[in-house]
C-alpha cells in the first residue's frame, strides 16, 4: 500500500507496516488526531500534553496490534521515548478519516 493509495473501505486484514503507514499519513494533518473523552481525562490526569500525544501518534513505534477493537476499527499501541520521556498511546484507526486516541500513558 503507497501512502496516496489508502483504501476508502476498510480492509478486512491489515499488516503493522500498512497500519503505520495509514496512521502517518492521517496524523500529518494534527486536527485528525481526536482524543476521545477517556483519552482527554487520562493525559491531563497523567499531565501529558496534547504535543506529546501528536508527536507519539506522528512518530511512535508500534509495539502492539493491529487487530479489530469490540468497535470494528483498527487499533494499535504507539511507543516513543524522546528527551527522556516515556510515552505510550493507544489509537484506533477511524477509517481513512482520523485517529482516535483512547488512552495515552
Amino acid at each position: 500500500m503507497k501512502q496516496r493509495e489508502i483504501p476508502l473501505e476498510q480492509p478486512a486484514n491489515l499488516s503493522r507496516a500498512d497500519a503505520l503507514k495509514v496512521i502517518r499519513w492521517l496524523a500529518a494533518d494534527t486536527d485528525n488526531i481526536v482524543l476521545i473523552p477517556y483519552g482527554r481525562k487520562r493525559t491531563a490526569m497523567r499531565r501529558i500534553t496534547r504535543r506529546q500525544v501528536e508527536l507519539c501518534v506522528q512518530k511512535g513505534t508500534p509495539t502492539e496490534g493491529p487487530f479489530l477493537n469490540q468497535h470494528g476499527h483498527w487499533q494499535m499501541n504507539l511507543y516513543r521515548h524522546a528527551a527522556g520521556e516515556e510515552l505510550t498511546c493507544v489509537v484506533a484507526i477511524d477509517w481513512a478519516t482520523r485517529i482516535l486516541v483512547i488512552n495515552a500513558f
